[in-house]
């Protein structure tokens, strides 16, 4: 191959730099990554060291409570473009697209009621330790949550509170999206892909420096295409995006002190039907610093985050920045404790500005988090613990929450764990509950309630997790939460308008989870999952029931999905069936969907891949219609290719 005059002195370096030991390494770790297509074995999979449960270090096998691991490896094997998508593989989660831009996600139930401008508002969702829960209208925004998916070494998904240690909005479930260490990711990688609904680019360089350090940097693109309308036209919803980042690792991992500095940076323009673009950018830095002792493990972040989203014509526009402490010690006093505590203060400023139909009042505020929490796990015998915390919260709106959970978890063997559970959990106000106007015409129609409540929950958990042998592992559990203070919509008295947000609603969620995982040969494994729910709310006494109970969520009483991974020399074939329920209220469908990945290793750097979505129909909804779109069948072709 000949190369410009220009570009053969850089050639040259590259080619000693190529020919150096530590370059080999680096090169030979590349390549790994892409030759590993083995999967983990059931014996590692209950290894893997999970942090979400209890935040300290500990295997899956001994976490009491239904928590879901979604290795880097099954998103690699999935296909999976987005955040979203890789969510789908959770058993414990309902995932619901609305368009080709917009999700829903939900544990154990409220799910979110789109018409009723009710969101998924009642799960926290962390990446890196960053909350991305956004603090203006209570839920996330998937739009903005992204990573380059090859990095993801993890995400553990825990249904159930965490509010004890997460804080407020942990209330029916946590999703930690855990990135690879600089240190892992050493070596350049280079992918490109596309199919009838998206194509993509990204690019990731990563190498060591100075004594134990790393970083990586990378960039990645994408363009995806429209979802379609009940009729069959086009809904005019594609959208694009372009990010960089980075990550800094100083340290190794068996070092005393170590520091982490990562950060991101994207922006996006979504395109609206009959309506002019949504654009955002969206930033965000985060600093770590971990120190291991002999008895006391130390860990204290930083992170800045800083959003500005423009919504003309179809929403209001707001420039919101979040900047976060977060202090960490876990101390082992002995055999029979292990203490986990520590404080955090968040500070949230935003400027909203306001349209004729959707005000808020004042436009700009500032939000202040704080919280104290303090967690002991207590060794009661060899095979019983006791875990026991609390967590203190205030925020700006509705003062100091106090938040409990206990935990009894007896393995009876040591492949087998029982646990049961009791926790209290709240979702805080937010300036949508409290601040909104909403007007129709020149009519105040809708507005905030300053004397709103926290919603509440007191959940109760009863889980068992075993691995009966090399070849079968699964997990069962069943839950029961009680809530009050559910926010409502009541009307003005003697006057009906401006109808107003409050916490006018009661009741009580059940059902069971379930997963398992079979080995059914050395190169084939099949995975089942099933999740249930049964709501009970009613309206407190003098509420006027205006909307009815289904205000609270429209949510499937059930959904089932198997997974089949299969594995040879060079090949790898992957699937997913999914069956979810109809919704309620608004109606949709049940619905049934194949998703499946078909790879082949070229080489040690090359690896070709066809994924297609959506298998079964041309196009289906996931959400009441003409709320929601049809999410069309899709076929997507990649490369990946290391060096």
């Amino acid at each position: 191959m000949n190369l410009p005059a220009t570009s053969r002195p850089l050639a040259a370096l590259c080619m000693l730099w190529v020919a150096s030991p530590a370059s080999a390494q680096i090169v030979a770790s590349a390549a790994d990554q892409i030759s590993q297509l083995s999967r983990m074995s059931l014996e590692e999979l209950s290894n893997v060291e999970v942090t979400s449960v209890s935040k300290a270090p500990q295997s899956l096998s001994t976490a009491p409570a239904s928590i879901y691991v979604i290795t880097g490896e099954e998103i690699e094997h999935s296909g999976a473009t987005s955040i979203p998508e890789a969510l789908r593989l959770a058993p414990n989660l309902q995932v619901t697209q609305i368009n080709s831009q917009e999700y829903q996600i939900g544990a154990r139930g409220f799910g979110g009621n789109l018409e009723l401008q009710n969101f998924s508002n009642k799960i926290l969702i962390l990446i890196d330790g960053r909350s991305v829960y956004n603090p203006l209208f209570s839920g996330v925004a998937y739009d903005q949550q992204d990573v380059l998916m090859e990095d993801i070494d993890r995400i553990e998904v825990i249904s159930g509170p965490g509010a004890t240690l997460w804080g407020a909005n942990a209330m029916n479930g946590v999703i930690n999206i855990i990135t690879r260490s600089a240190h892992e990711t050493r070596g350049a990688s280079l992918r490109a892909g596309t199919g009838d609904q998206e194509t993509a680019a990204s690019a990731r360089y990563g190498a060591s420096f100075g004594d134990d350090n790393a970083f990586r940097v990378y960039a990645k693109g994408f363009d995806r295409d429209e979802s379609y309308q009940p009729s069959g036209d086009k809904a005019g919803d594609d959208w694009r995006k372009a990010m960089a980042g980075f990550r800094m690792d100083l340290g190794s991992d068996s070092a005393r002190d170590r520091f982490t500095i990562q950060g991101d940076y994207q922006e996006a323009t979504e395109s609206q039907l009959a309506a002019n673009d949504v654009d955002f950018t969206h930033a965000n830095v985060v600093g770590r610093w971990e120190r291991s002792g002999e008895n006391i493990d130390t860990r204290l972040q930083l992170y800045a985050d800083t959003t500005d989203r423009d919504q003309p014509v179809s929403g209001v526009a707001f420039d919101l920045n979040t900047y976060d402490l977060d202090f960490q010690q876990t101390v082992d006093t002995g055999e029979r404790h292990q203490v986990v505590w520590g404080l955090g203060r968040r500070h949230h400023d935003y400027d909203i500005v306001n349209t004729p139909g959707l005000s808020f009042a004042p436009p700009n505020r500032t939000l202040e988090l704080t919280n104290v929490f303090a967690q002991d796990v207590i060794a009661l015998g060899a095979r019983l613990e006791l875990t026991a915390g609390v967590k203190f919260e205030e925020n700006s709106y509705s003062g100091w929450s106090t938040l409990p959970d206990l935990r009894l978890a007896w393995a009876p063997n040591e492949h087998a764990l029982l646990w049961g559970a009791a926790s209290r959990a709240i979702r805080a106000p937010t300036p949508l509950d409290v601040d909104v106007e909403e007007r129709v015409g020149s009519v105040l129609f809708l507005t905030g309630n300053p004397d709103f409540r926290p919603e509440q929950v007191d959940a109760y958990e009863i889980g068992y997790r075993s691995q009966p042998s090399g070849s079968f592992s699964w997990l069962f559990s069943t839950f029961y939460n009680e809530y009050d203070d559910l926010r409502t919509i009541e009307p003005a008295v003697g006057t009906f308008t401006p109808l107003r947000w409050d916490n006018q609603m009661k009741g009580h969620t059940s059902g069971v989870e379930f997963w398992a995982n079979i080995q059914v040969a050395s190169w084939w494994r099949i995975s089942p999952g099933l999740r249930s729910l049964t709501k009970d709310l009613r309206f407190s006494e003098g509420a006027s029931g205006l909307l009815g109970t289904e205000q609270a969520g429209n949510d499937p009483e059930f959904q089932v999905q198997i997974k089949s991974a299969m594995v040879f020399t060079r090949w790898s074939v992957d699937a997913m069936l999914r069956h979810v329920d109809e919704l309620p209220s608004p109606p949709n469908p049940a619905y049934t969907e194949l998703s499946a990945r078909v790879a082949w290793r070229a080489s040690e750097k090359l690896e070709l891949a066809l994924s297609g979505f959506n298998l079964l129909d041309d196009r289906h909804s996931e959400y009441a219609l003409p709320t929601a779109r049809e999410i069309p069948r899709s076929i997507y072709a990649e490369a990946r290719w290391t060096f």
